[in-house]
């Protein structure tokens, strides 16, 4: 997963991504401390049965990727699959379908209003 979101994240062009944190901000305000109690964070990992092709189609999903010119996005879709069929740590879950885990994480911020 790490070498799939390295090379996806080469385009993102300094998008606000969710692992920047960059919402953390919104906790620090004043309007939110006199409004809410401090946010509580809970965070649940899974996996979902996916495929190559649900890998590329869900990278291209991404706006910084969906943009590309087509030619780029080809070498994107390309080097996708080569990460993919590698499989580092890859979890098979019917090898004889090509189906493997896909791990996720949930994140929820929960925010008690005063």
């Amino acid at each position: 997963m790490a070498q799939l979101r390295d090379r996806i994240e080469r385009h993102e062009n300094g998008t606000p991504q969710f692992r920047l944190n960059l919402w953390r901000k919104t906790f620090e305000t004043p309007s939110y401390q006199k409004a809410f109690q401090p946010p509580q964070e809970k965070t649940w990992s899974y996996s979902l049965p996916a495929t190559l092709d649900i890998v590329v189609n869900r990278a291209c999903s991404k706006s910084y990727i969906a943009i590309l010119p087509e030619d780029e996005k080809a070498n994107v879709k390309d080097d996708i699959k080569t990460i993919v069929e590698k499989g580092d740590d890859k979890v098979w879950l019917d090898e004889s379908q090509s189906i493997f885990e896909y791990p996720y994480k949930c994140f929820v911020v929960i925010a008690d209003k005063r």
